[in-house]
This record gives C-alpha cells, sequence and structure tokens, in this order.
C-alpha cells in the first residue's frame, strides 16, 4: 500500500531533522527542500501541513519544538533520541 500524504511529510519531518541535527529547523525551509527534491504529485505541499504533522511528531516524542529568537511566536523543531532511535532502527543512515 503506498505511503499517505500524510506519511510523506511525517518522514520529511524526521528527515531533514535526523540530517540537520542538531540545529532546529523551521516548516518553512523544510517545505522548499521537499518542493526542490519531491515528485510533481507533493508540490502543493504547504507549511500548515508540515505545522499540523510536526505537532502530530511532537505528540509521539519524535521531534521537539524550539522557540525561533528571531522571529516572535515562530518555532522550529528539531529530532528527539527517540526519532533518532527510531529512524536508525528502520535502516535510516546519512
Amino acid at each position: 500500500m503506498p505511503a499517505s500524504r500524510f506519511e510523506i511529510i511525517r518522514n520529511e519531518i524526521l528527515d531533514q531533522c535526523y540530517v540537520h541535527r542538531p540545529i532546529p529547523r523551521d516548516t518553512e525551509r523544510m517545505v522548499k527542500v521537499f518542493h526542490h527534491d519531491s515528485d510533481l504529485e507533493m508540490k502543493d505541499a504547504s507549511a500548515a501541513e508540515f505545522e499540523r504533522e510536526a505537532a502530530y511528531l511532537m505528540g509521539r516524542g519524535l521531534i521537539e519544538a524550539v522557540a525561533d529568537d528571531r522571529a516572535k511566536n515562530h518555532m522550529r523543531y528539531r529530532i528527539t533520541s527517540a526519532g533518532i532511535d527510531q529512524l536508525e532502527s528502520e535502516g535510516f543512515r546519512v
């Protein structure tokens, strides 16, 4: 069964947070990278979708939010040790 749109976005968030750890990533930047690297079907993915899926991943303890000192009410996300463990248990390596 093909991955759902939500799963694809969640995996992208985890992948980007893993690759750039420990530096937090904001969803606007994640979307830009995703659009550059993704297929045409997902070119319409938005920062709002990434924010919703980031909230889901935070609820699972796989990423955490970090306040952005440069922008009020703007969050960045970084992977947690649980997120790293999950990716590495699935065979993810950079």
